[in-house]
């Protein structure tokens, strides 16, 4: 069970403006956002990020909360401009997301290290290969705790290595993209729209325009998109292709109906 962090400070000038500018009450506008904010455990990343959502993505999640004579789509607009959630480009945050949802965070944090070092503590047990002097496990125990634990502990490969797994190519873009983080389902992506029929020249112009237009706008770290948004269904990333449209048009066939392949988010 997940849960977030309500205290007084809500109750200040932020939230006056916010049920002031929608015409509501004080404590349904806490409502509001309170429903908000559960639905977001579920549907955001711990930076706030909402992938693949928009203005009515959010009035459907309040609509059944909300008096009959206000408009879920205004109040959904109401949220964004009083700063309750941040639009950057096409994607949208919530707001100030690790302080509503810190204690949740921590306890996910936590929870994964007590499993980490439970891990750790049985191995230990299973295999007498031990250093006496220190009580560490040896190098192929650690190997086979790490394993246990997830990919993304693995110990750094060689260069080599890495670039046998991915190819240089993708190495290449990875270098470049702005924010390193889920790289192996970046990779399925970058591998999809290569598929598409983009080239990996396009790709790699894509995130050294979009780095720069990070370091331009000096984006914070938490506003970057994921690699694997950058490249994702939407194809946002074909706003920093120079010539794009006839790659576009082909991979354009296979997206949803509904989907705008050039809308930066996703």
């Amino acid at each position: 069970m997940a849960w977030i962090s309500v205290d007084q400070k809500l109750i200040g000038g932020k939230l006056r403006t916010l049920h002031k500018t929608i015409g509501c009450s004080r404590n349904e506008a806490i409502g509001i956002l309170i429903t908000l904010w559960l639905w977001g455990i579920d549907n955001s990343d711990m930076s706030g990020l909402i992938p693949f959502a928009d203005k009515t993505d959010i009035a459907e999640v309040i609509r059944p909360g909300v008096s009959e004579n206000l408009d879920p789509e205004v109040v959904a607009e109401k949220l964004i401009e009083c700063g309750w959630i941040d639009r950057q480009g096409g994607d949208l945050y919530l707001h100030d997301w690790g302080d509503w949802r810190a204690y949740y965070n921590k306890y996910v944090r936590d929870r994964k290290s007590n499993s980490e070092r439970q891990a750790r503590f049985k191995e230990r047990h299973r295999n007498p290969e031990t250093d006496n002097a220190s009580g560490n496990v040896t190098n192929n125990v650690t190997a086979n705790v790490i394993k246990k634990q997830g990919a993304e502990t693995l110990p750094e490969k060689p260069p080599e290595e890495k670039a046998e797994k991915y190819g240089k190519d993708f190495e290449d873009f990875w270098e470049v993209y702005p924010r390193k983080a889920d790289k192996g389902a970046c990779f399925k992506k970058y591998k999809a729209r290569i598929k598409d029929g983009y080239s990996p020249e396009e790709l790699l112009e894509a995130a050294k325009r979009y780095k720069a237009q990070c370091v331009r706008d000096h984006t914070e770290q938490k506003y970057i998109k994921h690699g694997k948004t950058f490249l994702g269904d939407s194809l946002s990333f074909t706003e920093y292709i120079t010539a794009k449209t006839e790659n576009a048009a082909t991979a354009q066939q296979g997206i949803p109906d509904g989907v705008n392949p050039f809308r930066i988010g996703g």
